[in-house]
This record gives structure tokens, sequence and C-alpha cells, in this order.
């Protein structure tokens, strides 16, 4: 993501000052940005925190809540400064990045490997399916995904992301409902958290029984 972050709410004080330094000298005198009045904001609250701050080196409880106040204020600032760098930069990065902000940084997801021993087998009732794998060795898991899909409603979509999906909290799973004497597609992905990818073990067709 070409933008940069405008949140610096959660930077600890010995931190900010640095930070939001950097921002006023990416953005002095910076032709890709039109934001002079934003930024004599930012370097006027700057300098009101950094007063504060330092009357909090011996201070009473009173200066501390004064600093964090004037830090408020100075985090106000740096949002609406960013805000506006990352309009006028349209997705630049090389823009973006001369304006002094740090990038927003994306998490990356957490890859589950693939479904160890997935099993499928018809239940010993007419329309049940049983599936099962092992318990993963190297993730941590929230449990298991079981996906198919009915033939009879049409072809069988490549992403198996768009099959009929059950949840299971561990690494088994009985589903009812299928019809006996026709083939379905299975497959099976470890849960991790929403955000993480699910990795697809490969197709297996199994015949509901009987």
């Amino acid at each position: 993501m070409n933008k940069v972050n405008t949140d610096l709410s959660h930077e600890s004080d010995d931190a900010i000052g640095a930070k939001v330094e950097a921002i006023i000298v990416g953005c002095t005198g910076n032709a890709n940005f039109t934001v002079t009045t934003l930024l004599a904001t930012v370097v006027s609250a700057k300098s009101t925190y950094v007063t504060a701050l330092g009357l909090c080196t011996h201070g009473t409880e009173a200066a501390r809540v004064n600093k964090d106040a004037k830090k408020v204020l100075l985090v106000i600032a740096v949002k609406a400064l960013g805000v506006m760098v990352n309009v006028q930069a349209n997705g630049d990065r090389i823009k973006a990045l001369s304006s002094g902000f740090e990038m927003e940084k994306i998490g990356l997801p957490q890859v589950m490997g693939v479904v160890i021993n997935f099993k499928v087998a018809a239940g010993g009732v007419a329309g049940y399916m049983n599936f099962s794998a092992d318990k993963p060795k190297t993730f941590s898991t929230h449990g298991t995904i079981f996906a198919f899909w009915d033939p009879a409603l049409g072809p069988t979509p490549a992403d198996k992301n768009k099959w009929f999906q059950r949840h299971s909290n561990g690494v088994s799973l009985t589903i009812t409902g299928f019809t006996p004497g026709v083939s379905y597609p299975f497959a099976a992905a470890y849960k991790g958290l929403d955000t993480d990818m699910l990795v697809w073990t490969a197709t297996m067709n199994k015949m509901a029984g009987d």
C-alpha cells in the first residue's frame, strides 16, 4: 500500500519527537506537496509538546497531564498533515516517501501449510460423511475447514474458497445431507486467524454411502 502512516498515537515519548522531526524536514520545501498551513501547525504543536515534555523531568503530576494533552494535539496535527500527504501523493510511493512520513505496513498473513493425511469416509448412516486430518505440527491452528461441492449445482468451481465450507474446532467432523450414490469433491485447509491464508489440499472425490 503506497500510503503513509498518519497515526502516531501509539508512539512513545522517546520516539515521537524524532519521527515528527523527520516529517517536518521531509515536508519543508517539498515541491510534491502544498501543505504549508498544516505543516506550520505541526511545527508549532511539536515545539509546545517538547517544552511540556521537558517540564516532566522533575515535574509534578500536573506537568505529566499537560504533556499528555500537548502530545494529543501533536498527534492530531500530524494526522491531518498525513491525510493531505496521502491525497496529494495519490498512490505515488516515491512522492509519499519524500514526505518524511513512514509508510503504512501491511501485515503478512500466516501460511498454515497443507492439511496432513486428509481422509473422507462414508458414514454409517445414509447421507453422512466423516472427515479427518492430522493435527498440524508446525503452526498453531483454530481448527480445520472442510469444504465440498454439490455437483447438482453445476461445474465445480476451481477456487475452493467458493465451495461450501464447514468449520471444525479440531481436526475431524461429520457432515450430513449428502445424496447416496453421488460422488462429491472434497478438500480441507487448516484454519488460523481470519486474516490467514487458507491452503487447500488436492481435491478428493468420494461417493456418499447408501
